[in-house]
């Protein structure tokens, strides 16, 4: 009964605490990082951490135009909320960096972002989910498009969450870049990839509208959205895709507007700009002012209340801004290999989990390494200190006491078993 208790208990205590913190709690011990890194308990952390505000923003320029492959100056940051374009906390590393091209972003959900190596017309057929947070990413690799048509293609992505069945997707919607040929003829093709089966997937369809190349996708209420074009090339549309039943759907919009299409405050947004200017509209904050890219590739503050523009003394490709609230999950924490830098190469043809190196030669997950080197150093006690005084901070009563006292006695019998075995 105890050791229910305290299991149900631990795991309570746990789903509290920050990413950050669970990341140092799987040295304990080996019983702790299998439940931290258990997907249940990554879904249960979520339920609790996804309506609170992390109070960081993860913000990404460049300084290099975005058809220059002999410059690398892409940069992604994490930013205090109150705090920006100030003191940033820290800079990631992020996938495809040294591809001497900004990527796209295609959209983010539960704190993984969906990124595409195929800015600019450059298609390297490569996207990767990234989880910043926990630094573990997965690469995909877009199946190869076989038109009985030569003509070229483009193709336009979204990305987002099923819940039903806890499981991520990203949509690829291609199109013949031939204008003078009908959807008839040459229909576009839907294809779906899915986190949890590993690969990609036809999607019958009766699309007949035409979503511009890297046109931006959001996702809200279980479905990617675009704006896209009817086929008389004039009117406009927000077409949506619903990820469990797998259909298109449309939502009409004034005829007056060209516009962008994001999410903001749990609504869709939708946003006018103009035909024939390269300023962008990059984000809305939450205190009311917006931050757009001027022409010139500087970011500035305008408070639409007082019609003031302030200077945030960032200057960047206009195309290459990015700004949102970063949502701290473990989600892809149980993925086989850590985060490591990618190295400029060409598609290798494979498809699902990144082949990239693991930090350790047998791809054992680099924490298992240090919960067997911390036991042989006095029980690794930095580890369980911190890992004391997170717990007795969010839980200090007896029964948390009874669960710490667990950890310890669990992490000295590992170190003890480990010792024999090796003498």
């Amino acid at each position: 009964m105890s050791d229910r208790l305290s299991q149900k208990l631990l795991t309570e205590i746990l789903s509290r605490l920050p990413v950050k913190s669970l990341l140092k709690c799987r040295c304990v011990s080996k019983s702790w990082y299998s439940l931290i890194t258990n997907p249940s308990f990554i879904a249960h952390h979520l339920e609790k951490t996804a309506p609170r505000n992390s109070g960081l923003l993860i913000f990404r320029y460049s300084t290099t135009a975005e058809l220059d492959t002999e410059s690398d100056n892409e940069r992604y940051f994490l930013y205090p909320d109150e705090g920006f374009p100030e003191n940033p906390v820290e800079e990631l590393d992020y996938p495809f960096k040294g591809v001497n091209r900004f990527v796209n972003i295609v959209g983010s959900c539960n704190g993984v972002f969906c990124l595409s190596d195929n800015v600019g017309g450059i298609n390297t057929y490569r996207a990767a989910l990234w989880n910043p947070s926990v630094r573990k990413i997965v690469k995909i690799h877009f199946p190869k498009v076989n038109y009985t048509s030569k003509a070229p293609f483009i193709h336009s992505l979204g990305f987002g969450f099923y819940s039903t069945t806890d499981d991520y997707k990203l949509v690829r919607v291609v199109y013949l870049k031939d204008s003078t040929l009908n959807y008839n003829e040459f229909p576009p093709l839907v294809e779906i990839y899915s986190l949890r089966s590993r690969g990609w997937r036809k999607v019958d369809n009766n699309l007949k509208y035409f979503m511009h190349e890297g046109s931006t996708s959001a996702f809200l209420n279980g479905a990617c959205h675009w704006v896209a074009t009817k086929e008389d090339g004039l009117s406009e549309v927000i077409v949506s895709f619903a990820l469990g039943e797998e259909v298109f759907g449309e939502m009409e919009v004034p005829d007056c507007l060209v516009m962008d299409i994001a999410v903001f405050d749990g609504s869709l947004l939708l946003v006018p700009f103009m035909k024939f200017t390269t300023e962008r509209l990059v984000a809305f904050r939450q205190n009311g002012k917006v931050l757009p890219a001027k022409v010139d590739g500087e970011l500035v503050f305008y408070d639409p209340k007082t019609e003031e523009i302030s200077a945030t003394e960032i200057l960047g490709n206009t195309g290459s801004f990015y700004l949102d609230t970063l949502v701290e999950s473990l989600v892809l924490l149980d993925e086989a290999n850590e985060f490591a830098e990618e190295e400029a190469s060409e598609d290798d043809g494979t498809n699902g989990v990144s082949k990239e190196p693991s930090s350790s030669p047998d791809g054992v997950d680099k924490d298992l390494q240090k919960i067997s080197e911390g036991k042989k150093n006095a029980n690794n006690p930095m580890i369980l200190n911190e890992a004391n005084e997170i717990l007795e901070e969010v839980a200090p009563s007896s029964n948390s006491r009874i669960v710490i006292d667990k950890a310890n006695e669990e992490s000295k019998e590992e170190a003890q078993g480990e010792s024999i075995s090796t003498e």
